[in-house]
């Protein structure tokens, strides 16, 4: 069982999160640990602790003479996640695909509806990364490759921590792995590979904002032009 001051520095580090991804606390904004405490009425050391987890997901930097700040997405590496992630997680549905069983089609579906349930919550975050992993692992399984998976895996975990900065109510996750999912069940590889990689630059544009346009001469847009898209 955690401790009570582990289970205030999650409960303080939720907080957090929640105004950062609200946009309550903008990029570049400081955060006085004294000052949080005082306000939740807590000691300093779970809301430094709360820090330190807000440190590792990349949401604040620690900066000379200023102390922790909340931190800016990194653009650059988001699009290199997003690259490397439809191409690799294409690569693996197209493999995997024939090799489905209804089992897998059932722990996907199992998956998806409790993915939905969570997204319809007032915390979508506590359950969404470990739901989303089942989803998507259920069919990459069966690509049979642990190097293809484990980079997969890899990358899913820096998806993760940029997905962080982020309200997940917002999440188009729902009905793309319905397409995903639909697909899968008719055993339709071609269409597993679109909707996946529909699904990826969907979620990487919604991160990005209304004003990012993909670079003609950057890896995204030469992955996309591998599976026929042409980037804007």
């Amino acid at each position: 069982m955690p401790s009570i001051q582990r289970r205030a520095a999650d409960l303080v580090f939720e907080h957090l999160q929640e105004r950062i991804v609200s946009g309550e606390l903008a990029p570049g904004d400081r955060l006085d640990p004294t000052e949080i405490a005082t306000s939740l009425g807590l000691s300093r050391t779970p809301v430094r602790e709360a820090i330190l987890q807000l440190d590792s997901a990349g949401l604040v930097r620690r900066l000379p003479y200023r102390g922790v700040v909340v931190a800016e997405l990194d653009r650059r590496l988001a699009e290199e996640v997003a690259a490397l992630r439809i191409h690799l997680e294409t690569l693996a549905a197209r493999v995997a695909v024939p090799r489905l069983a209804d089992a897998d089609i059932a722990e996907m579906r199992a998956a998806h509806e409790q993915l939905q349930r969570a997204l319809a919550g007032e915390h979508p975050e506590r359950e969404f990364n470990e739901l989303n992993r089942r989803f998507h692992m259920a069919l990459y399984q069966r690509a049979d490759s642990a190097v293809l998976l484990r980079t997969i895996e890899s990358l899913a975990g820096q998806a993760e921590r940029i997905r962080m900065h982020f309200d997940l109510r917002h999440s188009p996750a729902g009905r793309h792995h319905e397409a995903i999912l639909a697909a899968c069940e008719r055993r339709d590889a071609d269409a597993v590979v679109a909707a996946t990689r529909d699904h990826i630059l969907a979620a990487h544009r919604l991160m990005m904002g209304e004003d990012y346009r993909i670079e003609p001469d950057s890896a995204l847009a030469a992955v996309l032009a591998g599976t026929g898209v042409v980037s804007d």
